[in-house]
């Protein structure tokens, strides 16, 4: 009995060259979507000085996570399509402090409220004020379960001082009284603060921080707060927190650092707590309840300490090592198949062989 010989044409073994090197090269497309699709589960890690800046080289050495944002759609104002889909948080701690980096894609960075018809983009985390006392509600507590939250705004840091001179820079004005600032002069917020009568700046008089910039410019980008349910927000009495934000190639990046000891518990190793996240885009005239926010999400800290990052220069991330490797990949697989087929072509040429009987 004759066996059949199959032969290997030379564009079917090219063809699977080009499958292996393709596969080689899909390699960083397939770990950024592992990071898209895996569960949010977050893990802080341990490094030697929690990071305040977004651009810090230690969030190098943080495990990114993938949480889903939703538009607040339950209670008015309601928001039926939100501008921010999802965010990619990363945490890291210190013996003290513990920080997390937001980040989000935003096509435009809205970071002044020179008008009353502009927004600031803005980011929040929130966790239990009790993570003891369990059930609080994602959605900013309720009562007697209340909620602490971390609030970047982007004006506080970027815009702090801007007002409607800024977007009318040929505006004239012939005098505000009691504002302290001379005849044909625009007087800013601060002149009232500090020069003329508060009294006439109602809202600061009154002590309301959005409208007081040398309140702000004290407790800085961050604002600490509180809530326990709709319509309960509040300034909390410590301000303790750090960080600033970074728009950049289309997507912010905001830092927010924060005491590990808060006033009912503390972040400690291996005790889960819950966390929250909500952003705000100013292009889409969200503010308020008009928000993207996620549910809880576990986080955990963990003593093992962070890898240490590598270099930009040796960072084996984008498309250099990608397609060295599959240019690799490419040259292995050809040469196997050039190898197979001069094996094979003597073998064809001696002709098919009778099966010798056992």
């Amino acid at each position: 009995m004759k066996t059949a010989t199959k032969r290997i044409k030379r564009p079917t073994i090219l063809q699977a060259a080009a499958v292996a090197g393709l596969g080689w090269l899909s390699r960083p497309l397939a770990g950024k979507a592992a990071v898209q699709q895996q569960a949010a589960a977050i893990t802080a890690r341990q490094v030697s000085r929690a990071p305040t800046a977004p651009d810090d080289p230690a969030w190098g050495t943080a495990n990114p996570v993938s949480i889903p944002l939703s538009p607040q759609n339950l209670v008015l104002p309601r928001l039926e399509e939100a501008g921010a889909k999802g965010i990619i948080v990363r945490a890291l701690f210190d013996d003290e402090q513990i920080s997390f980096l937001l980040e989000w894609p935003d096509a435009h960075p809205d970071q002044d409220l020179e008008t009353v018809m502009q927004y600031r983009d803005a980011a929040a985390i929130q966790f239990p004020r009790d993570p003891a006392m369990t059930g609080a509600s994602f959605m900013m507590g309720h009562q007697g379960n209340a909620v602490t939250i971390y609030h970047w705004k982007s004006d506080w840091q970027f815009g702090r001082l801007l007002d409607v001179d800024e977007a009318y820079p040929n505006m004239y004005a012939d005098w505000y009284q009691h504002s302290g600032a001379e005849a044909g002069e625009i007087p800013e917020a601060s002149d009232y603060l500090t020069k003329g009568d508060k009294a006439y700046l109602t809202a600061a008089a009154a002590g309301n921080t959005l409208a007081d910039p040398l309140i702000q410019e004290k407790i800085g980008p961050i604002q600490k707060m509180q809530a326990q349910g709709f319509g309960t927000l509040e300034p909390h009495a410590t301000q303790d927190a750090k960080g600033s934000g970074l728009w950049q190639n289309g997507s912010w990046k905001i830092a927010m650092s924060f005491p590990r000891q808060q006033e009912a518990f503390t972040f400690r190793e291996d005790t889960p707590v819950l966390v929250a996240f909500a952003v705000w885009d100013g292009s889409r005239q969200e503010r308020n309840g008009q928000k993207a926010y996620s549910t809880w999400q576990e986080m955990r800290l963990t003593a093992a300490p962070a890898p240490t990052p590598l270099p930009q220069d040796q960072e084996r991330t984008g498309i250099l090592w990608p397609a060295v490797g599959g240019a690799a990949a490419v040259a292995a697989a050809a040469g196997a198949a050039l190898i197979a087929l001069r094996l094979r072509r003597p073998r064809q040429a001696a002709g098919p062989q009778e099966p010798q009987n056992r």
